[in-house]
């Protein structure tokens, strides 16, 4: 009976040194992704923007600072987006939790933006990512 609990024991300290403390996935190269977002003319000041790859792989994201600024992650924060064309999208919605009926910020509109721009089949937008460094904008009507 020992050797069944130290033979499993052995299974299990050989299986987690092959796998690893966190499984590695094979990275496919990216390229730097930075950027700002205006919408009529000034920088939009929050939200969540993503770049979905023409050929269906893993999608790059960022989240947009007060400034208008974002910079791509689709691995490790920062390290950008796949080569390629991709469609892209942009959410950017007050906080409406917790706002009642009667608050005057209950009769604003919750997206900042068109909601056209929440779906990268709505969108419109587009983006080529070229290897090496990427600043790509976007000024939204």
């Amino acid at each position: 009976m020992k050797l069944n609990i130290v033979s499993f024991c052995s299974v299990l300290l050989l299986l987690s040194t092959m796998t690893g403390c966190g499984e590695q996935i094979e990275k496919k190269p990216t390229a730097p992704v930075k950027g700002v977002v205006t919408y009529q003319g000034k920088p939009l000041e929050t939200g969540e923007i993503v770049f979905f790859p023409d050929t269906g792989e893993q999608i790059a994201h960022a989240k947009i600072q007060p400034d208008g600024s974002f910079q791509l992650t689709t691995y490790d924060e920062g390290d950008g987006a796949f080569p390629g064309k991709h469609k892209v999208s942009i959410v950017s919605e007050r906080d409406m939790e917790g706002v009642s009926a009667e608050d005057p910020e209950a009769s604003l509109e919750p997206s900042y933006i068109p909601t056209k721009y929440n779906m990268q089949k709505t969108s419109g937008l587009t983006a080529v990512v070229k290897e090496g460094d990427n600043e790509i904008n976007f000024d939204l009507e």
